[in-house]
């Protein structure tokens, strides 16, 4: 089976996560994948295979010269809950030439709207109906990561030992809950969960979530002067309080509030907002922001609202030691004629959290595009590029003048 092929049998399965599930994993369909792949890692033969049912973690490797520098990498099993996930119907367009792409249902994927569309003429898109996401996020880099490990299985090259991990629910920021570190004893590890092959991210968003609860009070709306208070109407003065600087109006390293979820009547009422931004003390301010309107807000309408922050990861930027793994990639890239880039990720991978439990792990590009939308599609030969690019990181990482570096970090 090879990468496409597997990528196409990976998105048959819905693994959506569900952030209001009490279980672990959040979905059941999330153990469905799993087994699949650990099933397929005996068939390629790997060296290690340790699979977590209960937590839905595989663990593997390929074992090598063990006075080599030990690589890991990382993808996940879940897509986001943000869009339909079941039921993909994807289409291959062959031989694409820069045209609007009309789906069934009307929705239309066009250049206009999505100009890094036009980077891919000529290649092989894979799309979806447009009822669907497509699940390149993540799956892409699993099939990616599966087409390497068959590479080196098969191949009497010269490496250290290959770690490679498969978690659940990073969609909703529990991708290493249940981690086990001691089963991933690398010196370096990348998450394969980018979007354009080549880019390198080793700076994410610091990320929290807010959750906001406003009690009001209801009567009678005929006789309700001066004594109705709305928590729907109190919960739009709260939105109109921040500045406005939104998901949709934001881009590079500029940070973010975004209203993730508003539900309630006029007695009570709750928001969720994201809080992101690259900056740690510009993140703390937007969480003091926040809380400083609530007070606002309280002191108008005594009691009736509360807020509760909770940090989801940090930026990896402050937690890795040394450049040296994105060195490696980039010269990985450049041997194999791959544009590479340095780009900040506007999101969060499993990498922050490695980085921040002691493993460097930069997160690098699947081909992947339009992530968490009907929109999303990924190129056949950006998938094999992507591919080619682990392969030449872990040739890099068996270098001598990598061996020699090694010692001295």
């Amino acid at each position: 089976m090879n990468t496409i092929e597997r990528f196409l049998k990976y998105i048959s399965i819905p693994t959506n996560s569900d952030s209001k599930s009490k279980k672990t994993p959040s979905t059941d369909a999330q153990k469905v994948m799993a087994e699949l792949l650990v099933n397929e890692l005996i068939e390629i033969g790997i060296d290690y295979i340790d699979y977590d049912q209960e937590n839905c973690y595989i663990y593997a490797c390929i074992k090598g010269k063990q006075e080599l520098p030990k690589v890991g990498f990382l993808a996940h099993m879940d897509t986001c809950e943000d869009a339909k996930g079941d039921n993909i119907n994807p289409q291959i367009i062959h031989n694409y030439k820069g045209n609007e792409i009309e789906f069934p249902n009307g929705l239309k994927l066009s250049p206009k709207d999505y100009p890094d569309l036009l980077k891919h003429i000529n290649k092989s898109l894979i799309v979806t109906d447009g009822t669907t996401l497509l699940g390149a996020d993540d799956k892409a880099g699993i099939a990616e990561i599966m087409g390497m490990l068959e590479y080196y299985k098969n191949t009497n090259t010269n490496h250290g030992d290959i770690y490679v991990c498969f978690t659940p629910d990073e969609e909703i920021g529990l991708g290493l809950k249940n981690f086990d570190k001691t089963k991933f004893p690398v010196d370096f590890a990348f998450t394969v969960d980018g979007s354009t092959v080549g880019e390198i991210s080793y700076e994410n968003f610091n990320a929290a979530t807010a959750t906001i609860t406003i009690n009001g009070f209801n009567t009678h709306t005929g006789y309700a002067k001066n004594k109705m208070v709305n928590a729907l109407l109190i919960a739009t003065k709260i939105n109109e309080l921040l500045p406005d600087e939104t998901p949709e109006n934001t881009e590079g390293y500029e940070g973010f509030y975004h209203l993730d979820a508003i539900e309630g009547n006029t007695e009570k009422a709750t928001m969720k907002y994201l809080i992101r931004d690259f900056d740690r003390k510009n993140f703390e301010y937007r969480k003091l922001k926040l809380r400083t309107i609530i007070s606002k807000i309280n002191q108008k309408y005594p009691g009736c609202a509360s807020i509760c922050i909770s940090n989801t990861y940090f930026n990896m930027k402050y937690y890795l030691p040394s450049n040296y793994n994105i060195n490696t990639v980039l010269r990985a890239a450049f041997k194999l004629g791959i544009n590479s880039k340095i780009v900040p990720a506007r999101g969060g991978t499993d990498g922050a959290d490695l980085t921040y439990m002691g493993i460097p792990c930069p997160n690098i590009g699947t081909g992947g595009h339009n992530f968490h939308s009907v929109y999303e599609y990924i190129a056949i030969e950006d998938m094999l590029k992507a591919q080619d690019l682990l392969i030449g990181i872990v040739r890099e990482y068996a270098k001598e003048d990598i061996l020699k570096l090694n010692k001295h970090i």
